[in-house]
């Protein structure tokens, strides 16, 4: 699995967003998936409407949901966070123990010996969770990454 930027994120939620159809009430372009047959609802002004050429927007609208929800969860104020994947997190744990300071230059005896697996675990209880996409992903709530 590959980790994920808020940042690129937002920037497909727009890219989303920009091809969605508009409220034909207020004009906005938040749009929840239909909740009914072809029924959309305006999110801004809850505006309830009919659009039968819509369908194939349904799938871009759940995504768009999708995303907006995560946004609002993990960054909501758009400074970019990095979300780990749960399989990458060992990975990850070793990165950090490096980018710290915390494994030397020339590795021998005993830092080959670090157990990996226990040590993402231990770091694991300093973030946060989160599941998008039915990937479960690691993040430090307002972390610089």
């Amino acid at each position: 699995m590959a980790n994920l930027d808020t940042r690129e994120l937002a920037e497909e939620l727009e890219g989303l967003e920009d091809e969605m159809p508009h409220c034909p009430n207020c004009g906005g372009d938040h749009l929840s998936p239909p909740f009914g047959p072809r029924i959309w609802k305006c999110l801004s002004c809850h505006f309830a409407f009919d659009e039968p050429d819509m369908k194939d927007s349904e799938e871009d609208a759940e995504r768009a949901t999708a995303i907006r929800e995560l946004l609002e969860e993990v960054d909501p104020d758009g400074d970019g966070e990095t979300l780990i994947s749960e399989d990458d997190f060992e990975e990850h744990a070793r990165e950090l123990a490096e980018e710290i300071g915390a494994i030397p230059d020339e590795i021998h005896w005993p830092f080959t010996c670090i157990d990996w697996k226990q040590a993402a675990s231990d770091l694991q209880t300093d973030y946060s969770t989160v599941t998008f996409d039915g990937t479960d992903y690691y993040y430090v709530f307002g972390s610089l990454s």
